[in-house]
């Protein structure tokens, strides 16, 4: 069978064609490592060394030359078959890969006797023909079964161009023998094996097309905490991306206790001319409520019947559900003759689930905001009352203790005069008296401005920190640095006592605890947060011991002020070794209003190292 040099052009092109699907399929292998993608490569690799054998067998072709290709053929026909059945072994035909192999074995031999007989042509490629033609044919059914029976365009070109394939293997034993017949033969096979990777690249857009979508519905979710903000955008992404007519959402209303009609994108005029159109019960409600709207189903509307529109009455309808419930609908109306294949409407019900899922989302984060903003103002209330009771106690032993002090200093003096001079003793007593009484009433003086300094009300917390520093730190003998801004701004009320006690609570550890000689305070804020930092070059400490510590020693007050900073959400840290010093670090946020006082929108940080 000598190849005609005219119609070489044509055995070319059939053999090229083969050969471009093959390598095709061979880089999207390389670049998705699918299985599916890896057993087609073969199999068409395979089909290409056929189709080469095949085009320059001739008379004195050796026997073996033939009994090649019929092996290339039958290999590539099994390969083929065997990429649709490996992943569902409990299908009926998931022992054909073993028949086949049988099949093609008994194919393989009867022809080899045939071509060992020198039997008439036709004989000894009939067995191999046959069989590996009802492979390719058996893989095209499996393929439309494995793809849901989809009518569209890509599978539509993967199942005829291997039907086609497997019935033209059928007409090799009688036409082929003819030169003419052989390179015809050849270039309908490169036509059939076209369609098939056009089907491949088709299949392949389509993906591509699919994942931008989901790609840009979850950009589209992600791009804000509130996601209702955002549906619109999902319904122009999925209508624009799917060809679809526009579309409207209908959403779970809690203070309803109904669904109530949500975010819409270019509806159908009849709609959009009357929005409480859309109000109102209709088919796919009334399943979202039985709960029969599971998957995505293709309806037709009743809603679009009752306004006449003319165009089309049907849109696909797909379930906005989370793992535990529905919380809603979207509809999409479905252009005239167009009809959205399995595959599309299994991405519809995953982008049905992801959005369930945001929405879900969104509910989260109100209820921890609502949460969150009772949780702020019971803090609140609560530090205001324990700054009240500090109130009331310091009120109390300046009204009380302190006055009845006042009164018994005035009484000792007042004795201490009266006596005679001869009472030297007595009066020595009496002024020793007087003295330890002043002691007490200058301890409780003391112990008022602690408990509540009405320096941090009337100046507030810059002027309430230097007041501290000098009263109750300097006259240990410690050094003291302090870098705060020069600005009187003043922070909300619960946020400058928190930040005061925990100073406080800090420099009291250093002047019972840290047998420091110097301390530094930094205290800088801006519009959203307050850093503060008190550290002592003092013996330092084993931080997880003390705070391991409950027999009520200096772990108490540590943890004291990890709770007052918790309580704003605010974050703190101890960092401390023995021997290297003490740092003390808080970081509160500040709420929004709380940067109203600064006309520029930003807060410069005037520190420096003021000691005082």
């Amino acid at each position: 069978m000598n190849v005609v040099p005219e119609f070489l052009p044509v055995l070319s092109v059939g053999v090229g064609i083969h050969a471009a699907v093959t390598l095709f399929l061979l880089l999207r292998y390389l670049e998705s490592r699918e299985g599916l993608v890896g057993w087609w490569t073969g199999a068409y690799l395979l089909f290409t060394l056929h189709i080469l054998v095949e085009g320059w067998i001739h008379p004195t072709t050796p026997s073996w030359v033939l009994f090649l290709r019929h092996s290339f053929f039958l290999a590539s026909s099994w390969m083929l078959t065997v990429s649709f059945i490996r992943d569902a072994p409990s299908h009926p035909l998931a022992r054909w890969p073993s028949l086949f192999a049988l099949l093609a074995a008994a194919a393989l031999g009867s022809s080899a006797f045939a071509l060992k007989a020198n039997w008439r042509w036709p004989w000894g490629a009939i067995p191999p023909s046959v069989v590996g033609g009802a492979g390719f044919v058996t893989a095209a059914f499996l393929f439309r079964r494995s793809e849901g029976w989809s009518r569209d365009l890509a599978g539509n070109l993967l199942f005829w161009g291997m039907v086609l394939t497997g019935f033209h293997a059928l007409d090799y034993p009688f036409l082929r023998s003819d030169p003419l017949f052989s390179v015809v033969g050849a270039g309908l096979s490169g036509l059939f094996t076209l369609a098939f990777g056009f089907g491949i690249v088709l299949q392949a857009w389509h993906r591509t097309r699919e994942l931008t979508l989901l790609h840009a519905v979850a950009e589209a979710l992600n791009r804000s905490l509130n996601v209702r903000e955002t549906l619109g955008d999902v319904l122009r992404q999925i209508s624009d991306r799917l060809g679809l007519l526009g579309g409207w959402m209908y959403l779970w209303s809690q203070e309803k206790g109904e669904y109530v009609p949500g975010p819409t994108h270019s509806l159908p005029d009849v709609l959009a001319r009357d929005p409480a159109a859309l109000e109102g019960d209709c088919r796919c409600l009334q399943m979202l409520v039985r709960g029969e709207l599971t998957h995505v189903v293709d309806l037709e509307c009743e809603r679009l019947d009752r306004l006449r529109f003319r165009l089309t009455n049907r849109h696909v309808t797909v379930p906005l559900r989370t793992s535990e419930r529905t919380l809603g609908l979207m509809n999409f109306v479905v252009p005239p003759r167009r009809g959205l294949v399995p595959r599309e409407l299994e991405m519809l019900s995953a982008i049905g689930f992801q959005v369930g899922m945001a929405i879900e989302r969104t509910r989260l984060y109100e209820e921890v905001l609502a949460k969150e903003a009772v949780r702020t103002e019971l803090l609140e209330k609560i530090i205001s009352a324990q700054e009240d009771e500090r109130r009331r106690i310091a009120r109390e032993l300046h009204d009380e203790a302190g006055q009845a002090l006042t009164a018994l200093i005035l009484n000792l003096e007042m004795a201490e005069e009266s006596l005679p001079d001869a009472s030297s003793k007595i009066r020595e007593q009496l002024h020793h008296l007087r003295e330890l009484a002043e002691h007490t009433l200058g301890e409780i003086r003391k112990l008022i401005y602690d408990l509540r300094p009405t320096i941090l009300d009337d100046l507030g917390l810059n002027a309430a920190i230097r007041w501290y520093l000098k009263n109750a730190v300097e006259p240990r003998g410690i050094s003291v640095e302090l870098e705060m801004p020069q600005s009187d701004r003043r922070l909300p009320h619960h946020v400058e006592t928190a930040i005061f006690r925990i100073i406080q609570e800090a420099l009291n550890n250093v002047v019972k605890h840290a047998q420091a000689s110097k301390v530094h305070v930094a205290v800088h804020y801006n519009q959203t947060e307050v850093r503060v930092s008190v550290s002592d070059d003092g013996k330092g400490f084993n931080v997880g011991a003390v705070l391991a510590r409950s027999d009520g020693g200096r772990g108490v007050g540590l943890l004291g002020m990890q709770e007052r900073a918790s309580l704003l959400g605010g974050k703190f840290s101890i960092v401390s070794a023995p021997g290297r010093g003490t740092r003390v670090e808080l970081v509160l946020p500040l709420p929004p209003a709380a940067g109203s006082g600064d006309p520029t929108g930003t807060l410069e940080e005037e520190s420096g190292g003021d000691a005082i």
